[in-house]
């Protein structure tokens, strides 16, 4: 993608530290490749070279989201710091176009010795405002805020959740072309961080440019347009923001859905969605597909649904049916339950979740307290039995896993994101928001 519409743009980038082994080597390298240089000789190092970001290309657009996603250590961090201007590139270009409001780390700016007024005035300078717009702006900051009283107090005697509430209404008062968020929600209570999303989406809509960094895959796929996943510093995956979290998931299993498969378990051939005469819709899940993720030595053999209108309509309030054959390696499972201390129960669930990514319910055989012992057998067949919801108009998808352990301590074998995509068409039933529920209303007379 190249365009020049865009708000961000960034090229080739890559930034290398120094690793010395020795801090006599720090000085080494500062005199003697000069002194070597001096006789014609090779300069030669005293360094290790340690990438933090290699050969990263992306462009944003104005007003799309972007989520940055990746393991700790990955180059988030780094990453967002070189587009902001705070760090220097050591190869390639970052670009913007317009005014940036970053909160790259928790009260990055502020001066611990000031009070939390001081520091709005002082942040709020930083970030290109007067002091006539700060005074118009500095009671709506404290509102958002809400610390009371202790905005009259130095920072250093806040807690780490007031810091956050004041660095981000400071950041999001400059209404700025380019929104920054380095994880600086994570530290938030539930109803802050709701608070600030809702803040998020007017900035989005206002035609801002938004990059965010969470370890959330479900912020990421319900606030985001587009994801990119970055491990070890190098890009994993540019695109979609629901294929990125699929991406980011199977980044962080071991590398062994590969390496390990065995002759044991043999996939069939993926065929597409078929209904047969008794009204059963059967699926050959597809290995290949982007949306799957887990260790492997496990596979979901087949899976068939009753109660659809063909060919992947979902009533509100049908009664489905949903049958899954799934196998197992157990010479696979053995030596990971052995070293991990993972239960030798193996489970199948189901997901439901909109285009956005956000699961809007599960079940599965933890909860269900069904229990299969993985060394008495490599097969099951099991059945699922619900009242569909009644859902909003609209595309949803239909997942499938399959896990080894128990509730509290399990791992992904196998995970279809998307097995099968349904379509919601609610006819009987008014839908408020995204899913319906039964309810009786009474009057009660005084």
């Amino acid at each position: 993608m190249s365009s020049d519409n865009f708000a961000v743009r960034v090229e080739g980038l890559g930034k290398c530290y120094h690793i010395y082994d020795r801090p006599q080597d720090r000085l080494r390298q500062a005199i003697v490749p000069r002194l070597r240089a001096i006789a014609g000789r090779s300069p030669g190092r005293y360094y290790r070279e340690f990438w933090a970001l290699r050969d990263v290309s992306f462009e944003v657009g104005r007003g799309e989201t972007v989520g940055i996603i990746g393991r700790n250590g990955s180059g988030k961090s780094t990453l967002l710091q070189v587009i902001c201007g705070t760090l220097a590139p050591t190869a390639g270009l970052a670009i913007t176009r317009g005014r940036i409001a970053a909160l790259l780390e928790l009260g990055a700016g502020f001066n611990p010795d000031f009070t939390g007024r001081e520091n709005v005035y002082m942040n709020g300078t930083v970030l290109g405002l007067s002091q006539t717009e700060i005074d118009a702006r500095f009671d709506d900051i404290a509102a958002f805020a809400e610390i009371g009283e202790f905005i009259e107090q130095p920072v250093k005697h806040y807690s780490s959740g007031m810091y956050a509430r004041l660095a981000f209404a400071v950041a999001i008062s400059v209404d700025p072309d380019i929104l920054v968020v380095d994880e600086a929600l994570a530290v938030g209570d539930a109803k802050f961080q709701k608070k600030c999303f809702r803040r998020l989406e007017q900035i989005k809509a206002n035609g801002s440019t938004i990059l965010f960094v969470s370890h959330s895959t479900e912020q990421i796929r319900s606030f985001c347009d587009f994801g990119l996943v970055l491990d070890k510093g190098k890009p994993l995956f540019w695109g979609d923001a629901r294929q990125a979290t699929v991406r980011y998931l199977a980044s962080i299993f071991p590398d062994q859905a590969n390496s390990r498969t065995t002759p044991a378990i043999q996939p069939i051939a993926p065929v597409g969605p078929q209904a047969g005469p008794d009204g059963w819709l059967t699926i050959h899940p597809d290995d290949s597909e982007t949306h799957t993720f887990g260790i492997g030595g496990a596979l979901t053999n087949w899976c068939k649904i009753q109660g659809l209108d063909q060919p992947n309509i979902l009533p509100g309030g049908r009664h489905i049916r949903i049958q899954c054959d799934f196998s197992w390696d157990i010479t696979f499972l053995k030596p990971i339950i052995e070293t991990e201390g993972y239960d030798q129960n193996i489970t199948l669930g189901i997901t439901l979740s909109d285009k956005k990514g956000t699961y809007l319910f599960g079940c599965n055989g933890f909860d269900a307290g069904l229990w299969i012992d993985c060394m008495d057998s490599q097969h099951r067949t099991i059945e699922f039995e619900l009242s569909a919801p009644h859902l909003a108009e609209g595309d949803y998808f239909l997942g499938i896993a399959i896990a080894l352990g128990n509730l509290a301590h399990h791992i992904q074998l196998k995970w279809h994101d998307n097995l099968l995509q349904l379509k919601c068409v609610e006819s009987n039933k008014r839908v408020f928001g995204t899913i319906a529920v039964d309810y009786t209303m009474v009057e009660i007379n005084p």
